[in-house]
């Protein structure tokens, strides 16, 4: 399903909010209708607010009126309100502390010249070579799609590379358990080998770029996806502003790929990343756009299946009396629910419309990140919303009559900071094999990969890049249980020990 996301009125027209989504509620427009899943998602539904009706509707109300204010703020500020900082100063406290409250607050942020700017462009030329050489994993020049290489000597090196591992614990840190003996630890962090994205002429249609979130979409709906952990329940309970989403316990029993859509990621990403080997302009091929409100964006998308404007088919059909509708922009508890959930459908990304989701005003809270430069490295929160940019002919004319544009995108590596857990471990036993035989990542389907490939790098080019932590990282030596900080952590380095290196225990 793909979503269009064209600008939408400010909140200062706030009836016309209403009318328009009311309009999308009932009507048919491409790309923006919410569409009916089967029933059990109504049942669904019902029983996740389950006698907390009355508390989901004056949440929905008090969201409503905070959301306005930090729109503004997010708004006015631009790329300003994404933190940044230089490698060297992550470890100095005054500048890392104000940082980290920014990157907790916002959601997303830059650590400058993780790797030197030189490095980073010679991985991007030897990734380039690299596919040059072994073609049966690359697409054609005119293709946008990330090309469907995990091993290559660039991505083993920065995945491995001491800075990047540093940096992962880094920003990691600001993520907490409320559980003391929670099977989780930030500072072991491991590598998850995704793809990544050369620098091509492609062919880029005429649409704008979608918001979207990844890590499933009704899953975080489902009792046995998200709910499986109780990662969202204070906001279906109606306290969304209990909700932590920097808690990590409440992620550990998350199934997020419940229809096994091939590409989705079914690991615990503290955050997701991106490595540039190249400049990625903020309005240029290849940019990021975030909405940089982990905790009102991810309540209101999720709480908004639950309420439609007033008036409209959806909150007039049932005897039941329903709660008043909020004040303003006239939106009302639906009686009894219906099976949308808006932007999502199994096995596909959650997506993210002004049409349905009118009051995140995406034209003004999507904010653009800054430029980066190669070797800096990008991070957001795995619930945050974001869009890659897409030029337009508009934007880029063609230089004959084409429905198409050609245009360039940018060299980067997804690079997400993952935790030492009980599941990505076991992740990451099924990726050591991957890796040696030269096989795509367990979450991107079979095949012989780059099993053939010619430069494909091995253990030893591991440990050439990143020592003892490159290959912890890559599971392909023990930790060190006496470096844990405190029992639970020596539990849980124990735990990754005996799934990864079985021999090493006695598992009778």
């Amino acid at each position: 399903m793909a979503i269009s996301a064209w600008p939408l009125p400010t909140l200062s027209s706030m009836v016309d909010l209403g009318s328009r989504a009311k309009k999308a509620e009932t009507h048919s427009s491409a790309h923006s209708d919410p569409i009916q899943l089967t029933s059990r998602f109504a049942a669904l539904k019902e029983g996740l607010i389950s006698g907390e009706n009355l508390a989901v509707n004056n949440s929905w109300q008090r969201l409503l009126r905070q959301l306005p204010g930090e729109i503004d703020q997010v708004s006015s500020l631009g790329s300003a309100a994404i933190p940044t900082i230089s490698f060297e100063d992550t470890t100095d406290p005054t500048q890392a502390e104000p940082f980290l409250e920014q990157l907790h607050r916002r959601g997303v942020g830059i650590v400058r010249g993780v790797v030197p700017k030189d490095t980073a462009l010679a991985w991007s030329q030897e990734a380039a070579e690299y596919v040059e050489q072994n073609t049966a994993t690359s697409f054609p020049p005119t293709s946008a799609r990330p090309h469907d290489i995990f091993w290559s000597p660039p991505q083993v090196k920065a995945r491995a590379h001491s800075n990047i591992i540093a940096t992962q614990k880094f920003v990691m840190s600001i993520w907490k358990s409320k559980a003391d003996n929670a099977s989780v630890t930030p500072r072991f962090p491991i590598s998850y080998a995704d793809r990544m994205s050369l620098s091509t002429a492609w062919r880029a249609p005429q649409r704008g770029p979608y918001a979207h979130i990844d890590g499933g979409s009704v899953e975080r709906w489902e009792p046995d996806g998200y709910g499986r952990a109780g990662t969202y329940k204070d906001i279906f309970c109606g306290r969304w502003e209990e909700y932590d989403p920097w808690e990590s316990s409440s992620r550990l029993g998350v199934t997020s790929d419940l229809y096994h859509r091939a590409g989705a990621c079914s690991i615990f990403r503290m955050f997701q990343g991106w490595l540039a080997l190249e400049p990625i302009t903020s309005s240029g091929p290849g940019s990021v756009r975030v909405c940089p409100l982990p905790r009102l964006a991810t309540a209101y998308f999720l709480l908004r299946p639950f309420f439609s404007p007033a008036s409209s088919p959806s909150t007039a059909t049932s005897t039941t009396p329903a709660p008043p509708p909020p004040n303003g922009d006239q939106w009302a508890f639906n009686h009894p629910q219906n099976s949308i959930l808006h932007g999502a459908l199994p096995s596909y990304a959650q997506e993210i419309s002004p049409t349905l989701h009118p009051h995140l005003q995406l034209d003004r809270s999507m904010i653009a990140v800054p430029d980066l430069e190669p070797g800096d490295y990008l991070v957001w929160h795995p619930d945050l919303i974001h869009s890659i940019h897409t030029p337009t002919d508009n934007e880029h004319p063609a230089t004959t009559p084409t429905p198409m544009t050609t245009t360039g995108t940018p060299t980067y590596i997804y690079l997400p900071a993952t935790p030492l857990t009980q599941t990505n471990a076991l992740y990451l036993a099924r990726q050591r094999k991957t890796f040696l035989l030269g096989h795509p990542g367990p979450d991107f389907g079979g095949g012989r990969g780059e099993s053939g490939h010619g430069g494909r790098p091995g253990v030893q080019d591991v440990n050439d890049a990143g020592g003892d932590d490159g290959l912890r990282a890559m599971g392909l030596l023990p930790w060190d249980e006496e470096e844990a900080d405190g029992d639970e952590e020596r539990a849980v380095l124990a735990m990754a020990n005996g799934i990864l290196f079985p021999d090493l225990y006695d598992m009778l």
